[in-house]
């Protein structure tokens, strides 16, 4: 190890401090996501649960993420992702303090007959980076709850970049048929929490969600690492 530290430096990505990706000052730019609200109405609800009159049959339960999705967090992500740093993730998870994963330890109440299911990659994309950091995700917060796991869905094509478009419904109709339902999956009367590393308009979790409850999944609820 120490030699591979010679070889190939780590430097922190906020500040360019040496021997991290990320320092423990620049840890400090992640914010825990503190707001509990209704994903549609956008109202307070713990957890951020679906409140009763917004819950439409092919609507997502609840949604709550552990950190504000801001910029230092997107060079983060888009390093993982797109420089195939696994490493970069260890450095994360070694930061993360308890007081963030305080509403992990309150989710695992109510969700302990739920199953962990990541959004999956197509298998081109999962070909060419060697891993999904969705599945990254899930593994680590499936330490505190202790969750059955899945992988119900299958991703049958991969999206245009959302950043590149502009309305609400125009990604809404960009993520139309991204996913199915594995052949021979069986998710009647199955709880499911779908886990991403990013939701901001949340068209694609809205897309699996609707896939899952059209199969007869009776819930559908979302944790995200990040949320904004």
């Amino acid at each position: 190890m120490f030699l591979k530290d010679l070889l190939f430096p780590k430097f922190c990505l906020g500040c360019g401090y040496l021997g991290t990706y990320i320092c423990p000052k620049c840890f400090q730019k992640l914010k825990p996501y503190n707001q509990e609200r209704c994903f549609y109405c956008k109202k307070s609800s713990p957890l951020g649960l679906t409140h009763p009159g917004c819950l439409k049959k092919l609507n997502i339960d609840g949604l709550t993420a552990i950190y504000y999705y801001n910029g230092f967090l997107k060079k983060i992500i888009k390093n993982i992702k797109y420089r195939l740093a696994t490493e970069i993730w260890s450095d994360f998870i070694r930061g993360i303090k308890q007081d963030s994963l305080e509403k992990i330890m309150r989710l695992k109440t109510i969700a302990k007959d739920y199953i962990i299911e990541p959004i999956p990659l197509t298998k081109a994309r999962m070909a060419e980076r060697g891993f999904n950091q969705s599945i990254l995700i899930a593994k680590f917060l499936n330490k505190f709850l202790g969750l059955e796991t899945s992988d119900f869905l299958i991703r049958v094509k991969d999206k245009y970049p959302q950043a590149q478009l502009g309305s609400k419904l125009t990604r809404y109709q960009n993520v139309r048929g991204i996913f199915a339902l594995r052949p021979n999956a069986d998710v009647k009367n199955k709880k499911i929490l779908l886990v991403d590393d990013v939701v901001t308009t949340g068209s694609t979790v809205r897309e699996a969600t609707r896939v899952l409850k059209r199969m007869g999944a009776v819930k559908v609820c979302i944790l995200a690492l990040a949320h904004g």
